[in-house]
């Protein structure tokens, strides 16, 4: 807010239109620039409403960074399918359970899931195996 009326403040000395900038109006920065701000009277205007252009400015950067602070930031990949491969335990999963437990949703394709449990099973952290219908199933060794 300081430097919005700083900005403002240049105004008086002729560079007017610099709190409109800042506060994400550059369109109407342009036209205080070339104009002396408005004739003065936008600028004089500006400086009752300074306050409510700074918050809306603000409002996504605000908006974002509360979203960033409430969500936990995902398990990787590789922990997500291991603690999959314990929760079911001997009976393990298929691809398709993998792709539908990975969190969020989306985070993952199928082709990123099965390289990521190529990668486990490399590492011996996963064993591959058949179910008695003959799926293909992978669980902890």
């Amino acid at each position: 807010m300081v430097v919005a009326y700083l900005l403002w403040g240049l105004g008086l000395v002729g560079i007017c239109g610099l709190q409109r900038f800042y506060s994400r109006k550059p369109l109407s920065g342009f036209l205080y620039l070339f104009t002396f701000g408005l004739f003065g009277i936008g600028q004089i205007i500006d400086l009752f409403f300074i306050a409510a252009m700074v918050e809306k400015a603000n409002y996504p950067l605000l908006l974002e960074q509360a979203r960033r602070q409430a969500l936990p930031a995902p398990q990787p990949l590789a922990h997500q399918l291991l603690v999959l491969a314990r929760r079911v335990g001997v009976n393990g999963f298929t691809i398709n359970d993998a792709v539908l437990a990975v969190q969020p949703s989306g985070l993952a394709s199928p082709e990123q899931v099965r390289s990521e449990i190529q990668a486990l099973l490399h590492a011996d952290l996963l064993d591959v195996t058949n179910d008695e219908r003959g799926r293909v199933v992978y669980r902890e060794p």
